[in-house]
């Protein structure tokens, strides 16, 4: 089983990477959104979108666009870049709901246009990508959709030479409050696995810890990969925790468990994001990419709405950083977490 880090805008960059990578990592980054339009007319931070630090060899650039020919491109130009070398592939957003991308046809409106649009699309990716990887990450569809519109899909995808689906079991306008309908991945497992056996068909959606993975796992037996996205930035050790989680060998005694215990410092993980965040994002990213992070990370402690409320009308990242650290002044024993 392989354990994913979702493509998150403005979360899943190089700081948030470094930050889990420190805990053993994840078995692939996925990157935020690489817009191809922008990338290929050379926009000033579409390069920072495309860094695969701190490992390489674990990223998959994820694009997103309308057009087949700015796809296809971008795939070129990235494939000509020092690090093409060392990633495993590139993934299509063909899922992402937000209003402003639907409407310019990229994301999720990938799945409403005429097939052949879609295939000439993937064929030309195809062969851009040489022996790389190519995947997409798509969701159920628009709320009409059906089970065999979805199969239809998805064997087009693998026609075409797709060689993993990650599906997040939600329509376009489902937001987070209705839990995913994992009993699509497991059907959707079931129908890729029949026809196209080297395909790998991913799980993505509420996966915040070791029993929701397993009750995932264990609902799609045919899914060999599960994404995480929002709860790696709340928990950037996360991974560890799953992976440890479904390898019991030795901590079935209390020795064990005491030696695989993590010591969380909360507020030194903190300050290690917030140093990548100025080492490796530019500064006009500084302190809205250090509101995503402590919108998710503050519900590490009892307090969350409080605090996340406080933290996140300061002036900058260091300001943010400085009002997360006082907290722990008021509630000391928040600070360090054994997990």
């Amino acid at each position: 089983m392989k354990l994913l880090l979702a493509p998150m805008a403005a979360l899943s960059h190089e700081a948030l990477r470094r930050t889990i990578a420190r805990f053993g990592g994840c078995d692939e980054y996925y990157t935020e959104m690489i817009h191809a339009a922008s990338f290929i007319n050379g926009g000033p931070y579409e390069r920072c979108y495309a860094s695969c630090a701190p490992e390489p060899e674990k990223t998959v650039w994820q694009l997103t666009g309308a057009h087949e020919k700015e796809l296809v491109h971008c795939a070129r130009l990235l494939m000509q870049t020092e690090g093409a070398s060392s990633v495993i592939g590139i993934d299509i957003n063909m899922g992402c709901p937000a209003p402003e991308i639907y409407r310019q046809g990229a994301g999720i409106a990938w799945m409403s246009k005429p097939f052949e649009q879609v295939e000439s699309m993937l064929r030309g990716l195809r062969l851009a990508c040489g022996a790389k990887r190519l995947s997409v990450k798509i969701r159920l569809g628009e709320e009409d959709f059906t089970l065999q519109g979805l199969f239809d899909f998805a064997d087009m995808l693998c026609s075409c030479g797709v060689e993993r689906i990650t599906l997040h079991p939600r329509t376009r306008k489902e937001r987070y409050a209705r839990l995913p309908r994992i009993q699509y991945v497991r059907l959707l497992g079931e129908f890729i696995k029949a026809r196209y056996p080297a395909v790998s068909v991913a799980g993505n959606g509420a996966i915040d810890g070791p029993k929701s993975l397993a009750d995932f796992a264990a609902q799609c037996p045919l899914s060999d990969a599960f994404m995480i996205g929002r709860a790696a930035v709340q928990k950037p050790w996360i991974f560890t925790l799953l992976k440890r989680s479904a390898k019991p060998d030795g901590c079935d005694t209390e020795a064990g468990r005491r030696d695989a215990e993590l010591q969380i410092d909360l507020v030194k993980i903190a300050e290690d994001f917030i140093a990548d965040l100025e080492a490796c994002q530019p500064a006009d990213f500084w302190k809205t990419r250090t509101q995503r992070f402590f919108a998710y990370y503050c519900d590490n402690v009892s307090f969350a709405h409080y605090i996340k409320s406080q933290v996140l009308n300061q002036k900058d990242h260091r300001a943010m950083l400085e009002r997360f650290t006082r907290y722990f002044d008021e509630m000391p024993q928040e600070r360090v977490l054994n997990v």
